[in-house]
Order: structure tokens, then sequence, then C-alpha cells
């Protein structure tokens, strides 16, 4: 699966399941902050930080939301 369909789907689903134990996974993962609320401004700076996430963290985030 390429990258960008794997990010897509990520913020898809984050977006989507805002108040989920994966999303908040993810979004503490991605961003480093473990007691990050998930809520719109979260969300923008997932988008901005996941583009240069590293292929495992990419990886285990995509295993997370499936």
């Amino acid at each position: 699966m390429d990258r960008e369909k794997e990010i897509s789907e990520i913020i898809d689903f984050v977006e989507r399941y805002k108040e989920s134990m994966a999303s908040q996974m993810v979004v503490s993962r991605i961003l480093g902050d473990k007691g990050a609320k998930v809520n719109e401004e979260t969300i923008d700076k997932l988008k901005n930080s996941i583009v240069n996430a590293a292929e495992d963290d990419l990886e285990a985030c995509y295993y997370i939301i499936k």
C-alpha cells in the first residue's frame, strides 16, 4: 500500500472516530503527546506531522485503525 493512501485512511479514521481509543493512540504516537485530546486543532497538527512520520510509525498507526 502506498504512503499517501495510508495517511489518508488514518486521517479519515481519526476525523470520523475522534472519541475512539484507536484515534487517541494514533494521535499520541504521531504527535508524541499521550494526553492530547482529539479535536480539530489536534487533527490539524496530525495532518501536518504525519507526512513526516517514520515508516514504522505510519504502519503501526495503520494497523491500529484496521
